[in-house]
């Protein structure tokens, strides 16, 4: 015997509240919100058919003034006639009740967004203080041919070929010599996760003390006073390799000294939260089959290379993909260390860029269009990282 499917009712309970909140604030056309009503009283008017005391959901159609009410009216109706639905459809009413908490925060604060960039991306210059004329797909041709858009995105590529990897690395190292049984152990631990759990912006500004070229610690360890490391745009490729005569240009001459000053900052401020991570997934390897190698004979590199990388890969995957994500939305320490995105533009990024428009022009729609290549970019660059990396993972140990 079919039931009344209530928790769809309480899906769509939930999406019009949402949608009428956005309508009030000027996100959504009021008409969209006026189908989902118009669907919602077709959801009530089939519910008649099992029973008359569905009507009762009709007054969640109260929510064109009170939002809320979408959803509220099918929790009352669950607490008092929830008894009489079977099994099956409590177990589906409850379920989704519980999730959709967690469920509509996403929404709001990432898909919705999402849609909503990608929306004011098609309309022409949009500032919120005036009527923005349609203009289709040409912020994303203007884009395309926009200089600054390109030279961001190669300092991107450049930040995340360098960090992620390097990144990697230095961490995988780290965990190992402190998986070992050391003295102070706790210390270490505890010493290399304190930067990460730094502001972000307040590890930025100490570095940018440390990068002053009269008064920075890193001129007195080097001792190279006047050495200005946030205001040198020169390609570190083109400075290593000016002694031979050879002088590469554009992208191949390399981040600039400045960029790659940044880079190192961010390579020790994300070290520790890699190395606790990985410390995890080191853990998790079976003492045993260290001692069987041991008594064969490997080497301490033999060891690592032929147990620890090979059941360590689930981790490092792991980091490698957040790595890559969160390597090109770097924005903060750019920020904070060279506020006008470098001497020649040297250290803009597409997050920094991205907020340029928007907050420093007031070019909503163009930043729109930037903040949804960036999310193309992300997205292509993950599923092919997926689709060939993950293929060497070894998820059994």
């Amino acid at each position: 015997m079919r039931t009344f499917p209530l928790h769809l009712l309480l899906s769509l309970g939930v999406l019009l509240a949402l949608g009428g909140y956005a309508s009030r604030l000027g996100f959504l056309p009021g008409a969209w919100v006026g189908a989902g009503l118009g669907l919602y009283a077709l959801l009530v008017l089939w519910g008649l058919r099992f029973g008359g005391r569905h009507a009762l959901l009709g007054l969640g159609l109260s929510a064109y003034w009170f939002p809320p009410m979408a959803f509220l009216v099918p929790l009352l109706y669950a607490l008092l006639f929830g008894r009489a639905l079977r099994e099956k459809e409590q177990a589906a009413l409850y379920g989704w009740a519980l999730v959709w908490p967690a469920l509509a925060l996403l929404l709001v604060w990432h898909v919705f967004p999402t849609f909503y960039a990608f929306y004011l991306s098609l309309f022409e210059r949009v500032n919120f203080l005036r009527p923005a004329a349609f203009a289709g797909l040409e912020n994303y041709r203007i884009l395309l041919q926009d200089p600054l858009f390109w030279k961001a995105l190669g300092n991107t590529l450049w930040y995340v070929l360098f960090t992620v990897p390097v990144g990697l690395f230095l961490a995988t190292g780290v965990a190992i010599l402190l998986n070992t049984q050391v003295a102070f152990l706790g210390f270490y631990r505890t010493l290399y996760f304190l930067p990460y759990i730094t502001a972000l912006t307040a590890a930025a500004a100490v570095w940018r003390w440390i990068y002053h070229p009269e008064f920075g610690f890193l001129n007195w360890l080097l001792g190279t006073p006047g050495l200005d490391w946030l205001n040198t745009p020169k390609g570190v490729f083109a400075l290593l390799l000016e002694p031979l005569g050879v002088r590469p240009q554009g992208f191949w001459a390399g981040p600039s000294l400045a960029f790659v000053a940044i880079m190192a900052m961010s390579v020790w401020h994300f070290l520790g939260y890699q190395v606790v991570v990985l410390l995890a997934g080191l853990q998790a390897i079976p003492k045993e089959y260290y001692e069987a190698a041991e008594l064969d004979g490997a080497s301490f590199w033999q060891k690592h290379r032929l147990i620890t990388w090979p059941l360590l890969s689930p981790t490092t995957f792991f980091l490698f993909t957040l790595g890559l994500i969160g390597a090109f939305q770097v924005f903060t320490q750019v920020y904070v260390l060279t506020p006008t995105g470098g001497v020649l533009q040297d250290t803009l990024t597409l997050a920094f860029y991205l907020y340029n428009k928007g907050f420093r022009d007031s070019d909503f729609s163009y930043a729109s269009a930037i903040a949804m290549v960036t999310f193309l970019l992300i997205l292509v660059l993950t599923l092919i990282q997926r689709r060939v990396l993950e293929r060497r993972v070894n998820y059994e140990i």
